[in-house]
């Protein structure tokens, strides 16, 4: 129910959208004449070896679509061209199309980068992540969306010197997986990519942040999700629900006395999921688990760019340390994993970046990484 009135309250807000276009129409004559292309985006190479591997690695196209048709209509698509599975596989990450109906509320509809938590929705791109890897537990296989399928509404406001930003969405939500003898490992992981829903239910979430000081230097966000039926209709995992939370920080800032900018990120998050009936593949008989998973990543970055030499100025140095809980009693978990990464970085313009990063991982072997990221 409480779905449903969400739901409800958007399709309201976007009546009312609909209402000011056509009002817009008439004062502005351009208005459905007036439409602008620009192609922006970034490509990306990386190398990497370990005791027992040494190979170039994924190589990677990907360019996003800003499409405007008036100063208020607006769309944002991005596709990917990667060989990271051995082949050339193209992948369309989102469409999302928005509609600007005020300086503090936008309206969006379509698949969008999640607004749950910050580091997949905002820091995850090659050209923003200061590593060549995700912290453990935040990229494939980890808690929470890559992207979301839904409709949503987001804006901000000023609170005196404090700014705020909000984010609320309804959308397709996520799929629990039944496991198969194939794959007896995914039972009671989560599917967040599926185009096709796979029952009634939707899901319902946000992220509210808060930037707290004039200069905007510290940004410290609050998200939720949650989903009542995550299993395909007529199964045993219907009815199993979900619960999602996370917070988020990043502050950045210019130390005049250190000739540097420095910046911190982390994130922790939260997944808990209704109990559950799995099947056990070797014996036929079902088995079930705490389905309740955390992850979390704390990262430094210093950069001198206030040196003298122009080639220091341009060295970035960073550090992130990442750990993921997962369930002791699934076939996919086993406990804590922990990640430790080290990172130089050398810009060698604003838009193009080269990292090198030497990671170590509970079930990995140690591992160094190179990644050329230029944005476009």
């Amino acid at each position: 129910m409480k779905n449903v009135k969400l739901l409800f309250c958007l399709l309201f807000l976007a009546s009312l959208s609909l209402k000011s276009i056509a009002q817009n129409t008439t004062e502005n004559k351009s208005f459905f004449g007036n439409t602008k292309l620009v192609v922006v985006g970034n490509s990306q190479a990386d190398y990497y070896f370990n005791k027992d591997e040494n190979a170039f690695g994924n190589i990677a196209f990907k360019p996003i679509f800003l499409w405007s048709l008036s100063d208020r209509l607006f769309m944002e698509s991005e596709l990917e061209l990667a060989t990271d599975e051995g082949s050339v596989e193209v992948v369309l990450e989102y469409v999302n199309m928005v509609y600007f109906i005020n300086n503090n509320l936008t309206i969006h509809f379509g698949r969008f980068l999640p607004k749950f938590g910050s580091y997949r929705g905002k820091y995850m791109e090659g050209f923003l992540n200061r590593f060549a890897t995700d912290p453990v537990g935040f990229g494939d296989g980890g808690i929470g969306p890559m992207t979301e399928t839904g409709v949503g509404l987001q804006g901000g406001a000023n609170l005196g010197k404090a700014r705020i930003n909000y984010d609320f969405y309804v959308t397709n939500g996520p799929q629990i997986m039944p496991g198969s003898i194939d794959a007896p490992d995914e039972a009671g992981q989560f599917n967040y990519e599926a185009y096709k829903e796979n029952n009634k239910n939707k899901a319902i979430g946000g992220r509210f942040g808060i930037l707290p000081f004039s200069d905007a230097s510290l940004e410290l966000g609050l998200s939720f999700q949650h989903a009542d039926k995550t299993g395909d209709i007529g199964t045993g995992l219907e009815g199993v629900n979900v619960d999602m939370y996370a917070i988020d920080l990043n502050y950045f800032r210019n130390i005049a006395a250190l000739s540097s900018t420095i910046r911190f990120m982390g994130e922790w998050k939260k997944l808990d999921a209704g109990s559950a009936d799995y099947e056990n593949f070797d014996t036929g008989g079902t088995y079930t688990f705490n389905n309740s998973s955390t992850a979390y990543y704390l990262q430094a970055s210093i950069r001198p760019i206030g040196a003298a030499s122009r080639f220091i100025s341009n060295l970035e140095v960073s550090g992130r340390y990442s750990q993921f809980d997962t369930p002791k009693g699934a076939v996919w978990g086993g406990g804590v994993k922990e990640q430790m990464a080290y990172s130089l970085n050398y810009w060698l313009g604003w838009n193009r970046l080269l990292k090198f990063s030497y990671q170590t991982q509970t079930d990995q072997l140690n591992t160094f990484n190179m990644q050329l990221v230029y944005g476009f």
